[in-house]
């Protein structure tokens, strides 16, 4: 019996040691993406959705009523200032202007009779033989008859006004869009649609919107003098134009918290098409000798934002930093980074301070260390 307690007494010394004496095996090391802080020259850059306008817009609508007899520009094609755009019946206007000439000639001559009574009759007031009464009575018609002249050649001329308004002339240069009326029908000034629209290609404008935070240093470099650039970007990244900085709206959207600009484009090859939604990125002042990192590598936390950073051990480490300018991947770090030190591009999940890691292949993707399997979680 002594001898069978010393045994159990051996094992659960043995069991002891055992549970309290090893120490746990270290996790196997991350597999991560790294990348290495790059120093050089950023460029305040600042990206703003908008949309292009024409410079001019006009929509061409008859200023007579009639029947459109034809049209004289091709849709989608240029058109030059006063060229003819359409045609409409001039006939009925032919025949007013017709009947008011005659009209004219017919008060003309009653001007010319009423003038000769007058010329008659003057010189008989002398004489006795004629009243001060007549003669005003003929000095009234005479007047009258002239009125009537002046009111005939008014309304002669409103007449090759309007006939002139028979033929449509477009105001502006630029490029026709569809029509909204076929020949045949009936136009009038008051068509919601009108005939045509026109719109004036070169230059063009965007407007687009920018966050009040970035107005003053806009405003700072058009205070200095700066032609502040902008780039007009298709929404695959694909450079369209290249403008300068025209306007500045005068109120900040409260709602939003928006500022709306403008930027003028000379738009040679037509590339920018109204209403076309494009990026427009301003370029303002150059910052040199700027730590930069790719944008992946960004991590924000309960005290900002913070990065990887891997030791020669292998071993990684967080640091808390200041970030400034984004431009596209990259991201400017003025503190807390020096060029040349690597961080943690992708991987990061599960990391904690003194992890080991291990860089994945460039032939090869990092294993996400948010991936079920590797979490045990797919058998």
């Amino acid at each position: 019996m002594r001898h069978i307690h010393r045994r159990v007494a051996l094992l659960a010394t043995i069991a002891l040691s055992g549970c309290g004496g090893g120490k746990a095996p270290e996790p196997p090391p991350s597999s991560v993406a790294i990348a290495t802080a790059q120093s050089g020259t950023v460029s305040d850059r600042l990206t703003g959705l908008g949309h292009v306008e024409a410079m001019n817009t006009v929509t061409v609508h008859a200023q007579m009523a009639g029947q459109l007899l034809s049209l004289g520009f091709a849709e989608g094609q240029p058109v030059a200032k006063g060229q003819i755009i359409a045609r409409i019946d001039p006939r009925p206007l032919l025949a007013t202007l017709a009947q008011d000439q005659a009209a004219l000639a017919r008060d003309m001559a009653a001007l010319a009779n009423a003038r000769q009574t007058l010329a008659r009759n003057a010189p008989l007031v002398g004489a006795g033989v004629a009243s001060a009464q007549d003669m005003a009575r003929y000095q009234t018609g005479a007047a009258q008859a002239a009125a009537t002249v002046a009111g005939d050649r008014a309304s002669i001329e409103r007449d090759r006004l309007m006939l002139a308004y028979a033929t449509i002339r477009a105001p502006i240069a630029g490029v026709a869009g569809i029509r909204m009326v076929d020949p045949g029908n009936v136009v009038t000034p008051t068509d919601p649609n009108g005939i045509v629209t026109i719109s004036q290609m070169e230059p063009a404008y965007i407007v687009f919107s920018l966050p009040q935070a970035a107005l003053a240093s806009v405003q700072q470099a058009m205070a200095n003098g700066q032609q502040v650039m902008v780039e007009a970007q298709a929404p695959g990244g694909q450079t369209l134009d290249r403008g300068r900085l025209a306007v500045i709206d005068n109120r900040i959207d409260p709602a939003t918290g928006m500022v709306l600009l403008k930027a003028r484009f000379a738009n040679a090859t037509h590339q920018l098409w109204p209403g076309a939604q494009v990026n427009a990125r301003i370029e303002l002042a150059a910052q040199p000798n700027t730590v930069t990192i790719p944008a992946s590598a960004l991590q924000n936390g309960p005290a900002g934002a913070y990065v990887w950073v891997v030791g020669a051990d292998q071993r990684v480490r967080q640091r808390q930093i200041a970030t400034g300018i984004r431009n596209g991947d990259s991201v400017a770090i003025p503190r807390g980074l020096a060029a040349g030190e690597k961080v943690v591009s992708d991987g990061q999940f599960g990391l904690t301070t003194g992890s080991r890691v291990t860089v994945a292949s460039s032939t090869s993707a990092p294993q996400r260390q948010d991936d079920p399997a590797h979490l045990g979680l797919v058998p």
